[in-house]
Formats: structure tokens, C-alpha cells, sequence
């Protein structure tokens, strides 16, 4: 289920000079990334990736990285068998740890009412995927941003990693404000799959179910790799690379994730919204200005009854929508911004496995600087 001793690339030289942040952080801000590509070295991970911010222009992206893997140099990457133990401290001063292993896709599903050993959390959009299957099949490798949340509360699976035999592989400083990050090897894993092992019979007991790990982030790009195993299998596709992370880890924190929505009249969309949704509890829109609603006081089911207005809001009368993180990023003159509530890390394991997956984007891995890096790479061809 769990490969601890996949064979894994990881980049040469500075970890500065390679690592990116995840593709879907800063959708809404194209200076971000375009000032990382001007500081970033030829052959960082800038040059495999798509950043949301940049999907309208997808096509000549994309063929930019397909020039960019046919003329990567065979000595930017190292190889090594074996888990990556990871110690990230982030700009906010929280510090998180996570073990970079590879996953058996037959275990995992993301389709409503799976019953796999890896559940997806949250909606997949299956409209997001084909973007990034073009990108897979671009590139003999992939790169994780994926990462899984286990319901281990004695911490079984990172005191095993903690208490393993390592050597550093990595240790610096991430651009754009990402903080600092350790990469340890861990090649003798035995340990680390008794541990896997027992949190998986344990979930039996706490949830009426065998399940080991719900997907935190990057659930498209996991999407993505399950979709390519079944439509075109290879040797090296049935597995994804991705990091393992306890959801009771003190440097994982949940943030809500706000909706910001492109329209041409403030006033009609928020008319329209107050017509549609009511309930005991109330939201704040800015349009710049603040103005109160009324909203379900269930938050999944006001998050399920905005998302259902934007979409059908902007289907009908053009805009778009953007996801974003800090209430600071929703006063845009041209959208209306929408401060959404978000779950506790607690409630996440007991909810899907009673109710299913949440909406999309119902809940961020921290902010935006600390979502994960792309750092280790694997083969899929």
C-alpha cells in the first residue's frame, strides 16, 4: 500500500535553486510567479509546473515545459531509495513533519463513497484534470505537491521516522517566503510500516472502516495520477509519490479558504445572493465595502449553497471565480469578495467518513507560503 523504498530524484545542488510552491497557491496573483521564474535557475521546478494563474494561456505553457523535460541535464537529479523525513518551519513560525513516500493507486479513489484505504476529502472537479494529464504526459516525472493527512494520534508513523536511522539530503531556505526545509533519507523502513500498518487496523475501531489517510492537498494531482493509471498503464504509473503528514501535527493548521468573484455589478450578484441563501448565521461580502447576509449556520452546508450560487452566477452572467487565502485579499474593486468559514482539523476524518467528501476548497493546509514545495521528484516513464 505504502512504498518506503521507492526510488527517488531529488534535485543537486541548492534546494533554493530548485523548489517551487504548489501550482494552484497565488491564482490570483501573477506577479508572485512571475518573479519567481525571473530569480529561479533554468530547470527549477518552475519549468514543470502550470500555476493556476496562468491556465488561460495553458497550451504554450505547456509545450514551454515540454521542451524544458526533453532538454533537462541527467546530472540535475540524484537518485536514492528509501522515505524523505521532512521538517518544514514556515514564515508564521510553525513547524511541520511529514515522511515523502509512494502510494499504490489501486488504494486510492477519489469518487464519492469510496471505500479505498485513501479517500479524497474534498470535490474533485473532473473538469480540472485534463490540464494536468497533458502536463503528465509531457514529463517523465512527477513532482508532489499531494499530501495525505493519517489520523494517528500517538503519533506512531513520525516517532517512527523520528527514531529511524537518516542523513540529510536537503536543508535550506524556500523562495518566496516558504521558510525552511529538511530532508532526511530514511532507507531502513521496517518500522515505518508496522507503523502504517497499525493505524490502518485502528481505523476499524475509531471509524467502521479500513482507511489510512484522507487527501489533504493536491487532491487534482493525485486525481490526475489515478486517472493515467487506469487510461494509459505503465510499470512505473501505478504508484504516486506523496507526503504523509499526521492531521494532529502542532504545524498543521487548517485556514478557510475565501471566494473573491469577478462580476460586473457588485450590487446584482449580492441582491442575488441574499434572494437565494438564508439561514441563522451570517457572512460578511465585500463589494469593497462590507456588508452582512444571512447564511446556513451549518458551515459545509453554506459553503455547498454559495458555491452553488457563484457557479450558476457567473455561468449565467459571465466572471469567474477565484479561491483565495486571508480576508486581506478580499476588498477588490471589480469583485465581490465572500469570507467563507472553515472546518477544525478534528471534525475532518469523522465527517467524510459519515457524510462523504466535502465541497472543493473548503479548507487550506495553512497559508498560502506554507503549502508544500515541490522538491521530490519520481519516475513515471
Amino acid at each position: 500500500m505504502i512504498d518506503f523504498n521507492d526510488e527517488i530524484l531529488l534535485p543537486t545542488g541548492d534546494v533554493a535553486d530548485f523548489a517551487a510552491v504548489a501550482c494552484d497557491q497565488f491564482a490570483a496573483d501573477p506577479e508572485y510567479w512571475n518573479t519567481r521564474a525571473a530569480e529561479m535557475p533554468p530547470f527549477s521546478a518552475l519549468d514543470f509546473i502550470l500555476p493556476e494563474c496562468f491556465l488561460s494561456d495553458s497550451e504554450k505553457r505547456i509545450a514551454a515545459i515540454r521542451r524544458a523535460a526533453a532538454d533537462v541535464p541527467s546530472e540535475r537529479f540524484t537518485k536514492v531509495h528509501g522515505a524523505v523525513y521532512v521538517t518544514r518551519k514556515t514564515c508564521y513560525g510553525r513547524v511541520r513533519h511529514g515522511v515523502v513516500a509512494s502510494i499504490d493507486l489501486f488504494d486510492y479513489d477519489y469518487k464519492p463513497g469510496s471505500q479505498t484505504l485513501v479517500r479524497a476529502s474534498e470535490r474533485t472537479i473532473e473538469e480540472r484534470i485534463p490540464p494536468r494529464v497533458k502536463i503528465r504526459e509531457a514529463i517523465d516525472f512527477e513532482m508532489p505537491h499531494i499530501m495525505l493527512l493519517v489520523d494517528d494520534p500517538d503519533d506512531l508513523l513520525m516517532s517512527a521516522c523520528r527514531n529511524a536511522k537518516k542523513r540529510t539530503v536537503y536543508d535550506g531556505e524556500l523562495n518566496g517566503n516558504g521558510g525552511h526545509i529538511t530532508g532526511e533519507l530514511i532507507e531502513n523502513t521496517s518500522a515505518l510500516d508496522i507503523a502504517v500498518n497499525k493505524i490502518i487496523d485502528s481505523s476499524v475501531n475509531k471509524f467502521g472502516t479500513r482507511l489510512f489517510a484522507l487527501v489533504g492537498d493536491g487532491n487534482h494531482s493525485l486525481a490526475t495520477a489515478k486517472f493515467c493509471s487506469l487510461n494509459n498503464p505503465t510499470s512505473l504509473n501505478q504508484k504516486a509519490l506523496v507526503e504523509i503528514v499526521n492531521i494532529y501535527d502542532d504545524g498543521l493548521v487548517f485556514e478557510p479558504i475565501h471566494r473573491l468573484v469577478k462580476t460586473d455589478s457588485a450590487k446584482k450578484f449580492a441582491d442575488g445572493l441574499r434572494s437565494a441563501i438564508t439561514g441563522d448565521s451570517a457572512a460578511t461580502l465585500y463589494m469593497p465595502e462590507p456588508v452582512t447576509i444571512s447564511v446556513p449556520s451549518d458551515k459545509i452546508e453554506a459553503i455547498t449553497a454559495i458555491d452553488r450560487f457563484c457557479e450558476d452566477y457567473v455561468k449565467g452572467n459571465g466572471g469567474y471565480i477565484e479561491y483565495v487565502h486571508g480576508t486581506d485579499k478580499l476588498c477588490q474593486r471589480g469583485y465581490v469578495g465572500i469570507e467563507m468559514r472553515g472546518i477544525q482539523k478534528s471534525e475532518l476524518f469523522m465527517y467524510v467518513v459519515k457524510n462523504g467528501v466535502l465541497p472543493k476548497k473548503t479548507f487550506s493546509l495553512g497559508e498560502a507560503e506554507e503549502k508544500r514545495y515541490y522538491i521530490e521528484c519520481r519516475k513515471i516513464k
